[in-house]
């Protein structure tokens, strides 16, 4: 369940900023955003908090606008699982959203400390209702987060151990990396805050020791270096 003693009300002083963090809503103007910010509220959780429990019944919209969190499968039936891990303008509880049956199946969790932008769920359709270029990005984004899961199946299903992990970490890098350049003027990609290798051994369904050893091949193979929490893509991975 949601911790209560977290929650506050949005703010104008921060409602603009937290809003234009999130993609769907980056374009809009600020008397819209200032509108969609009354029915809005904000929730803190500390790592390891529930953010929100499968078999949950309540219908919302979470986006995550500090911090990070990982969806994790249902444990009840199988060893719990990282499916994903979500950051800045990333968004869950769509499915349960719009189903006849209002039920989620997966579990959220805060990954170190994480701050949630929530809209109840009859709010949310109701603007979606009312604001045709909202219901546009909205939808864009549920495909795109569609055919990203679809990617992930395929690779996570036919591959090897060493093929999962680099995929998983080519996600990561795809979505959040930065081009840079080396002191030779190389080109490079830089990750900052690189997952961890628990995360990755749970996300690619194997061990920590696996990863370990997976990413220690890869330093060796001059493909990427290891910096603190950083992570330095110098040559194309491959699968």
């Amino acid at each position: 369940m949601l911790k209560k003693k977290s929650t506050y009300k949005f703010r104008e002083s921060n409602s603009l900023a937290f809003l234009k963090e999130i993609d769907i809503f980056a374009e809009f103007e600020e008397d819209t955003l200032r509108r969609i910010s009354e029915f809005a509220t904000v929730l803190n959780f500390q790592d390891g908090e529930t953010i929100l429990l499968a078999g949950d019944i309540r219908r919302a919209l979470f986006f995550v606008v500090r911090g990070q969190a990982k969806v994790l499968s249902d444990g009840k039936n199988f060893r719990e699982t990282i499916l994903n891990i979500l950051g800045i303008g990333d968004f869950f509880g769509e499915i349960p959203l719009f189903r006849k049956e209002g039920k989620t199946n997966l579990s959220v969790k805060a990954e170190g400390e994480c701050s949630v932008l929530i809209f109840k769920g009859k709010d949310f359709l109701r603007e979606l209702e009312e604001n045709p270029c909202l219901s546009h990005s909205f939808m864009a984004a549920m495909a795109q987060n569609l055919s990203k899961t679809y990617t992930k199946l395929t690779a996570l299903s036919v591959n090897t151990i060493r093929g999962r992990i680099v995929y998983c970490l080519m996600q990561f890098i795809e979505e959040l990396g930065v081009r840079s350049k080396d002191k030779s003027g190389n080109q490079i990609t830089i990750l900052r805050n690189r997952p961890t290798q628990l995360q990755l051994g749970e996300m690619s369904g194997t061990s920590r020791e696996t990863v370990n050893r997976e990413l220690s091949n890869l330093v060796r193979q001059g493909v990427i270096e290891l910096n603190g929490k950083d992570l330095i893509l110098k040559k194309e991975l491959k699968i």
